[in-house]
């Protein structure tokens, strides 16, 4: 989806956390509570760094032995990113089917990356350069780092990919944290705020009765609604 992302939704994205996110976007019923989300397996990996969102752009990344690959896609990438409103984040998908040996990005990729407008990159393989990449403040999501960027391709830009079980396209919106990322569907994005407090505001009073002297577990079915309908 062609659109950019106001000062005033960007604001209102970076103070809340992924699950209250998810939460709140399960309330809008834009679709089923089994999508929408990047797995497990793909790890914050500077947690201190606090909220990532940004428009994804989508890179099918592999990896062969042999000559060093042409380097068409790589000037397609960085002309893709060149050309897309920020803030966006990079999502590298892994198509050598052996992730763990190779690293898709490092240093001096990140700095260009952050030049051009990205604030993260995301991938189901690897990256490398942490320490150096934390100092910049860019966001790392990975399953781990590899020393070496071996001998990668990039395969396609701009393509859907899929990533730990959820498709990723160009331009959708992704918010993240230490605890996973999320996908923010733009449709609901102007109804997110009032759901984000519906949340809120619910698990307040729940937590609340929990640590409660009045707390029974009749009493928070009651609450819930259990047995009522």
């Amino acid at each position: 989806m062609n659109r950019t992302l106001t000062e005033q939704e960007l604001e209102f994205l970076r103070g809340v956390d992924s699950p209250t996110v998810a939460n709140a976007i399960e309330r809008l019923s834009v679709r089923d509570r089994t999508e929408g989300f990047i797995g497990g397996n793909v790890q914050c990996t500077f947690p201190d760094l606090g909220v990532m969102t940004g428009r994804a752009l989508t890179v099918r990344v592999s990896d062969a032995p042999g000559p060093p690959p042409q380097r068409e896609q790589w000037w397609r990438m960085w002309e893709e990113l060149d050309g897309m409103d920020g803030p966006t984040v990079l999502v590298f998908a892994d198509a050598s089917g052996s992730p763990h040996r190779v690293a898709y990005a490092g240093e001096v990729m990140v700095r260009l990356a952050r030049r051009l407008g990205a604030v993260g990159m995301v991938t189901d393989g690897a990256l490398r350069d942490l320490d150096e990449v934390h100092a910049l403040g860019f966001h790392y999501f990975m399953r781990y780092p590899v020393v070496s960027h071996a001998n990668f391709e990039i395969v396609s830009v701009g393509e859907p990919v899929v990533v730990d079980g959820q498709q990723i396209r160009t331009g959708d919106l992704l918010h993240g944290d230490a605890n996973g990322i999320v996908v923010v569907p733009w449709e609901g994005l102007p109804g997110l705020p009032e759901q984000v407090e519906a949340v809120r505001s619910t698990e307040a009073a729940e937590m609340a009765y929990i640590e409660s002297a009045d707390f029974s577990l009749d009493g928070l079915k009651q609450r819930r609604g259990y047995g009522t309908r």
